[in-house]
């Protein structure tokens, strides 16, 4: 026989939850008459909830709007409840972005590097993630979660990088741990490319099934199925940059990785200026990475650029036309330093994708650019916060509490 005591009490919590989640999806004020109408709940329990979560700390009560009447109050999260960190560690760029319980960044930090040892990194990320926090004025109690995303296959069961290239050590390194020393909430680690893909799953118009490219110095990618991110049993999913393809510039067989990452682009960029020197492309060339120029000349239609793209999109499209015929996708993102090419690279890579029978293939560029893994953690971190205050709240009394280190399922 079941307790009626009991029954009451998790009724009572799962209203909350509701009340909670529907003022999650509105950015706008509502009245507690909206609230109750949307979630099927009474006037007076939607009250007394909004009093406790008033007391709680949990939402910011606005003046009425309008004057005709006896106008109603209206409520909104209160941002300000909680924060979370976002960590992008590249293999060339770290980022660290602080969020408030809406979501919105509210301080960030960056830094460029050209380290090769992990150990050298893991403390670099870790400055970083504390330069972040120092700026929004809090310090690592205050995190609610971290998610920290790094490129190369992830053990979600060891929550290791298991393999990687191009970074000594990496693999050794617990980093969930090792960046999860002074916070008190959870610290998760993820792939950087299905954090991509996470973030680009937020956007309004963005398709229940899709492809992200996380395009730079390394090649990876996201694969969202019916809106989830799809990992695969051992977390290989999206390794598409060691797939075998031809250089169509020496003719050599190698990893697609190699040959349309940046670092191959910026080589190709320069041995075709030596050939042509009197191309447009060859003058703007300087002692830095080329890959910028290829795209921006190619944009104002210089022959020489437009060639590199149209190579670049041909090998990436006959590796990833498989992929998406088998899967049925027809939109792609690409996301990642190499999103700066714009419509020149978007263009390229649907002809060569239609040539390749994967049509009608739409390709878009994420609108987060270079920053779009670093978004997908904020947001993977937002979901294990509020995740955690409901589990929290479910499994400890009738309000929704925040439980410092808390680790909700999956």
């Amino acid at each position: 026989m079941s307790d009626p005591v009991v029954g009451t009490a998790r009724l009572k919590r799962q209203n909350t939850a509701n009340v909670l989640g529907e003022l999650r999806a509105r950015p706008e004020p509502v009245r507690i008459v909206e609230i109750a109408e949307r979630t099927g709940l009474t006037r007076s329990t939607v009250a007394t909830i909004i009093d406790e979560l008033d007391a709680d700390g949990w939402v910011r009560r606005h003046d009425p709007a309008g004057s005709l009447g006896r106008p109603a109050a209206r409520f909104t999260i209160a941002p300000s409840r909680f924060h979370v960190v976002g960590v992008d560690i590249g293999l060339h760029r770290v980022v660290s972005e602080v969020a408030d319980a809406s979501g919105d960044v509210i301080a960030a930090a960056t830094v460029q590097h050209e380290l090769h040892d992990g150990r050298e990194l893991l403390r670099l990320a870790a400055t970083t993630i504390d330069r972040a926090l120092g700026d929004a004025a809090l310090t690592r109690k205050d995190a609610a979660a971290v998610s920290v995303a790094s490129v190369g296959m992830i053990d979600h069961a060891s929550g290791r990088v298991r393999v990687i290239r191009g970074l000594d050590a990496w693999t050794e390194l617990d980093l969930a741990d090792e960046l999860g020393r002074g916070f008190t909430g959870a610290v998760e680690l993820d792939n950087d490319a299905n954090l991509a893909a996470l973030a680009v799953s937020q956007l309004d118009d963005c398709p229940p099934s899709f492809l992200t490219v996380q395009w730079g110095a390394r090649l990876g990618a996201g694969l969202v199925l019916e809106r989830r991110v799809y990992r695969g049993p051992l977390g290989a999913a999206g390794e598409i940059g060691a797939l075998k393809v031809v250089d169509p510039w020496s003719g050599d067989a190698a990893t697609l990785e190699a040959v349309v990452g940046a670092e191959r682009i910026d080589e190709v960029a320069r041995l075709v200026a030596a050939r042509d020197p009197y191309t447009r492309l060859a003058s703007a060339l300087g002692p830095e990475a080329a890959t910028a120029q290829v795209f921006e000349r190619a944009n104002d239609g210089e022959r020489a650029a437009t060639e590199i793209v149209d190579l670049l999109a041909e090998v990436a499209a006959n590796a990833l036309a498989p992929i998406l015929l088998v899967l049925d996708l027809h939109r792609v993102y690409i996301t990642g330093g190499i999103a700066r090419g714009g419509d020149v690279l978007t263009a390229a890579l649907e002809r060569r994708l239609a040539a390749g029978g994967a049509s009608p293939v739409e390709v878009r560029v994420s609108p987060f650019a270079e920053n779009t893994v670093v978004r997908g953690a904020v947001a993977a971190a937002l979901r294990t916060a509020w995740g955690t205050a409901l589990d929290g709240g479910l499994g400890s009394g009738d309000r929704i509490r925040m439980e410092p280190g808390a680790r909700p399922g999956n």
